[in-house]
């Protein structure tokens, strides 16, 4: 007889030996996908008992990828902050510095030089706070899209220079204290048509240190970005005997408008000493201020950086949970491969054979 045992012989058998191959096929397509994809599933939902740690960890690495962004934008824009400051408080020193080369000067010329350096010096200023990290003025505080001055080519011309230059020439009758008081009092207006500053920051000191920017860098940590042009920053020195506006820019801004309009003065006018030793002070307390902002710019990117460490360590513990909840063992997952392998191949191999049975194989 040649009539098989696939047609009369035991049909258990096979219908068996059929389903364990295509249980077996269905796992070798899950070992597949895992040494393909390195994950155990291609959805959360495949991914078992572990499926709950897995959507928990990962809503939070993003979180901390977030912050991490936040911190290093957060760098950047203080590392030029920083730089704009010390640009600015170089300014002040060189200013300083040149009025006390004409403290006690017979020659209105020499004056008269420092006067047109000190108009050049404000157009630098100006450019100076308007400054950009790519994304926003620095000095601008919470609304970075609006520059901090509002023409910086005509501030050597503009209102205010007109107004304090007029202060100025009235030095010889009003005296050196009224001088400095009205020019502070004009520098310290924040009417569109007089205040050089835009909108947002023609504000009193202690209103303009409201609007400082700060980044989010963690669940319940911020980091304050920069300073804001015309904002207070932590009390003029005790030792200025000059009045203040409350914001050390405002009062270098004024100073350069004073001493700009000094041109054709000499020690010989009325009021001269005393002027060039109230500016002198004054510049002092700005110098001394501003440099203890520069320092704090420096304590807070130290922070950051130190922040920064302990985002990346958090990021990579995040990370290790999640590959132990959702990455497969690729070097298991090759042995299960193996084992599968022969056993499927086997397993055809058996059903090949059983086909070419006849019953004289049981004779």
């Amino acid at each position: 007889m040649s009539t098989s045992i696939g047609q009369y012989g035991d049909a258990g058998a096979s219908l068996i030996l059929a389903a364990g191959i295509k249980n077996m096929a269905q796992t070798q397509e899950t070992l597949s996908w895992e040494t393909s994809a390195g994950t155990l599933s291609e959805t959360y939902a495949g991914l078992g008992s572990n499926r709950t740690s897995a959507l928990d960890i990962t809503p939070q690495i993003t979180q901390v990828e977030a912050w991490q962004t936040n911190v290093s934008s957060a760098q950047s824009s203080l590392t030029i902050s920083a730089s704009a400051v010390q640009q600015i408080v170089s300014l002040a020193q060189t200013l300083d510095s040149n009025i006390l080369s004409i403290s006690g000067t017979t020659q209105s010329s020499s004056v008269s030089t420092v006067a047109t350096e000190a108009k050049t010096a404000l157009t630098d200023l100006a450019s100076t706070l308007n400054t950009s990290d790519g994304t926003g003025y620095v000095f601008a505080g919470q609304d970075t899209n609006v520059p901090p001055v509002k023409d910086t080519s005509s501030i050597s011309s503009g209102t205010l220079a007109t107004e304090i230059a007029s202060i100025v020439s009235t030095l010889s009758t009003a005296g050196a204290s009224s001088v400095m008081q009205s020019a502070t009092d004009a520098a310290s207006d924040n009417t569109s048509s007089v205040s050089v500053f835009s909108s947002n920051l023609s504000v009193s000191a202690t209103d303009a240190s409201k609007l400082q920017k700060s980044v989010l860098t963690g669940s319940n940590t911020t980091a304050d970005l920069g300073i804001v042009a015309t904002q207070a920053t932590g009390g003029t020195s005790s030792t200025s005997t000059s009045p203040t506006t409350g914001s050390p820019i405002r009062d270098l801004m004024r100073d350069m408008m004073v001493v700009s309009s000094m041109s054709g003065m000499d020690s010989s006018t009325t009021g001269y000493a005393d002027l060039v030793s109230q500016l002198h002070s004054s510049l002092q307390s700005t110098i001394s201020e501003l440099t203890n902002t520069e320092s704090s710019i420096g304590v807070t990117q130290d922070s950051l950086t130190s922040r920064s460490t302990m985002l990346s360590s958090m990021k990579s513990m995040l990370e290790t949970q999640l590959s132990t909840a959702r990455d497969a063992d690729i070097a298991a997952v090759a042995t299960q491969t193996s084992a599968l392998n022969t056993r499927l191949q086997a397993s055809y191999t058996l059903v090949s054979d059983m086909k070419n049975m006849s019953l004289a194989n049981y004779i």
